[in-house]
């Protein structure tokens, strides 16, 4: 199942039937969705997301603080989190790989799954019923590679 939004003035570029798909409104997929959109509601699952969203954000940003020479900055809205990492580390220099890659390769063989949104940008996008203490354990390591990397 899937849906777009369009603002003006591309409303018009597509009309009624004019984008379709081979199973688009297949009665299973509208149950399921039906069913994931239930869950969302009965599990408040928007407000903890923005909750530990937040708590993301600003201990991400605790960090940069404390790891200048590493963490440039941390931007994001709800789970969606960016880190933009400073243009000069160290431990980087001489690679053909960018910064991103990088340090997304050191996340990895800590435990922690991330991906390059750019060259200097590590996205984090994690599940919307994330537990709290899962969340500070991915901090853990984001910051044990951070002072490994600052070191």
């Amino acid at each position: 199942m899937g849906a777009f939004w369009v603002r003006e003035p591309f409303a018009g570029v597509l009309s009624a039937g004019s984008h379709g798909s081979t199973y688009g409104g297949s009665p299973l997929a509208c149950a399921v969705g039906l069913k994931v959109l239930e869950v969302i509601e009965r599990e408040r699952l928007a407000d903890k997301a923005r909750q530990t969203g937040e708590f993301l954000i600003s201990e991400l940003s605790a960090l940069a603080a404390k790891f200048p020479q590493v963490i440039n900055q941390v931007r994001g809205l709800g789970m969606m989190i960016g880190i933009e990492l400073s243009d000069k580390i160290p431990a980087f220099a001489g690679s053909e790989k960018s910064a991103a890659v990088q340090f997304v390769h050191r996340l990895h063989e800590a435990g922690l799954l991330a991906i390059p949104a750019g060259a200097r940008i590590i996205r984090i996008l994690p599940a919307l019923n994330l537990p709290r203490d899962d969340a500070a354990q991915g901090l853990r390591i984001i910051e044990s590679v951070a002072a490994k990397l600052s070191s």
